[in-house]
């Protein structure tokens, strides 16, 4: 009886240069492919209706990688990829956080197939309209049925949504929009019933990650530069 098991793993090499373009720190560790990156393949097998991975984020929050995420828990900043290679069963992406990009102490790391745009901040307490469940969001670039990720900034999430869990969108006017519990909805226009709560940093993130890690504490300071190197195997 044939058995034919398809893993996916792989690496990142991060490195550190300080404002002479010496390295003073380097390291290796392990990534995950979450769940949100094999649905990501499994589209792309059928269609090229999805952009491909070509950019690289890097975040601040030490939680756990887990299959279900599908954002970094607090992105600190997003670069396009520089390079993209495969050979063989194996996909190469390095990405640059150069001077001024990313500072502070670095935790986490997620390769995406969207651009820091993506990314929409709001506040729960003067953008969130109870009565008609429509977030304000200046032109937020969003369409009906795009599915995003809620995210509460580390504050009280807003009622009738999880931190971390993924809804679909409804264009309201470019301007404002409300969340839907499938894409179904979406274009039903049947939305979520949410309230408001507190905190200025609430985020809406677009877009398809591939892989999230964590790794030891890399302090990176305004003059210095970060370099990632992340390897993705089939197999």
């Amino acid at each position: 009886m044939l058995n034919d098991n398809v893993k996916m793993t792989g690496r990142l090499s991060i490195k550190k240069y300080d404002e002479n373009g010496k390295e003073v720190f380097k390291t290796e560790v392990p990534n995950l492919v979450v769940t949100s990156g094999k649905e990501f393949i499994a589209n792309r097998l059928l269609a090229d209706t999805l952009d491909p991975i070509g950019f690289m984020s890097v975040g601040d929050d030490a939680s756990t990688a887990a299959v279900s995420q599908t954002a970094l828990q607090n992105e600190l900043a997003r670069v396009a990829t520089s390079a993209a290679d495969a050979v063989g069963t194996s996909s190469t992406f390095s990405a640059t956080f150069p001077a001024g990009t990313g500072t502070g102490a670095l935790v986490e790391a997620g390769l995406f197939n969207t651009s820091s745009s993506s990314v929409k901040t709001f506040d729960a307490d003067n953008d969130v309209d109870d009565a008609s469940d429509v977030i304000s969001i200046a032109s937020h670039g969003f369409n009906t049925s795009d599915k995003v990720t809620y995210t509460d900034g580390g504050g009280s999430a807003i009622t009738g949504l999880v931190d971390g869990g993924t809804y679909y969108v409804i264009d309201v006017d470019g301007e404002s929009l409300k969340l839907a519990s499938s894409a179904v909805n979406a274009g039903l226009g049947t939305q979520i019933n949410i309230t408001g709560t507190s905190g200025t940093n609430h985020k809406l993130t677009f877009g398809n990650m591939l892989c999230r890690t964590t790794f030891p504490v890399i302090t990176k300071s305004a003059s210095e530069t970060v370099a990632i190197s992340w390897v993705v195997t089939v197999g």
